[in-house]
């Protein structure tokens, strides 16, 4: 009789723990963050683009780039998914340490199809 007493609450934090790691997703959170805006806002990763993001925000969105580094993408091979999110760390370093040409280099690391098309899950239908 003890069992299903035990049985139960244990279901339930296994379950919880998993809908809480869904939350925590590193690459949905640098997504939010630096390439989604509020309506009538600009996007974080396009005024790091044109070299008007703060210095705040842009190492935010490096924080969040670096939290995505050892993650399994959701489709894909891992190295070329690693070797895109390298490329986004050192453009956007390069866009902090304020060197030339870092916002062109970060446009450029930005390709959201590249990685989109290899590495983004299917669309649920």
């Amino acid at each position: 009789m003890k069992l299903p007493r035990l049985l139960i609450p244990s279901a339930f934090i296994v379950a919880a723990s998993l809908v809480f790691a869904a939350e925590e997703n590193p690459i949905k959170k640098a997504m939010q963050y630096a390439h989604k805006a509020p309506q009538g806002e600009k996007k974080i990763g396009d005024k790091i683009g044109e070299g008007t993001a703060t210095e705040a925000e842009v190492k935010a969105t490096l924080d969040a780039y670096k939290a995505m580094e050892n993650c399994k993408p959701a489709r894909g091979e891992q190295a070329a998914f690693k070797e895109k999110v390298a490329k986004l760390i050192g453009a956007t370093e390069e866009v902090l340490a304020k060197k030339d040409g870092a916002a062109a280099n970060y446009r450029a690391a930005v390709n959201c199809k590249a990685c989109h098309s290899e590495h983004k899950p299917e669309a649920k239908k």
